[in-house]
């Protein structure tokens, strides 16, 4: 989708005259990233990683929020601390705006996410909560920490995301309600996590097989 929005500036900035995306016919063009390739933590990957020191603590922080709340990298990176809200009955709230869409949006951090939070100490509203390295700076160290705890995935921060998808689908949450919490407005975008789980779950199933032969 980024190569074909490049594509479809040069065009308009006269770079070139014609996208040859549009030359391709509707089987040729790129189809969307398979549900297999989705890669993801489960709830025992996430338990590895809280018992596993990471060099960076903030990365460790920031992942481990976005694995509970769902935030994109660049969100999670400027996020500050002003947009976190506590309501009177000590509910908070995350109101921010999504860099990739220019919308506002407002989720629901859980108690176990804010653990994650760093000391806020003498920071101003203004301040950005998560001191990160730039994204493929972050992914180097994120995945030096996560092959430290013996998970033999390739992952990166926005793996954080698919992994609070799974995560409240696993848990039981209906996928109208996690469309929410993710901040999609279709719920189509939930199908392939929903593929994943079920997937999984087969896939757990399967080890029964042969095992009182």
């Amino acid at each position: 989708m980024k190569f074909k929005y490049v594509l479809k500036k040069a065009v308009q900035a006269d770079v070139i005259t014609v996208n040859p995306v549009d030359k391709l016919d509707k089987s040729e063009k790129p189809k969307e990233m398979d549900s297999a390739t989705r890669e993801f933590l489960t709830l025992e990957d996430i338990k590895k990683l809280i018992e596993t020191k990471c060099k960076n603590d903030m990365i460790k922080r920031a992942f481990l929020f976005c694995c509970l709340v769902g935030l994109r990298y660049i969100d999670v990176a400027n996020i500050t601390w002003g947009e976190l809200e506590i309501r009177g009955n000590r509910e908070t709230i995350l109101r921010f705006k999504k860099k990739s869409v220019k919308r506002k949006e407002s989720l629901p951090v859980s108690n176990e996410a804010l653990k994650w939070l760093p000391e806020r100490c003498e920071a101003s509203d203004s301040d950005i909560i998560f001191r990160l390295p730039k994204n493929d700076n972050a992914n180097r160290q994120l995945k030096r920490w996560v092959d430290s705890a013996g998970i033999k995935k390739e992952i990166t921060f926005h793996c954080a995301r698919h992994t609070t998808a799974t995560l409240n689908i696993s848990l039981g949450i209906p996928i109208e309600m996690v469309t929410k919490l993710m901040g999609y407005t279709k719920i189509t975008s939930m199908k392939v996590y929903s593929k994943l789980i079920a997937d999984k779950k087969r896939e757990a199933v399967d080890r029964q097989n042969g095992l009182f032969d």
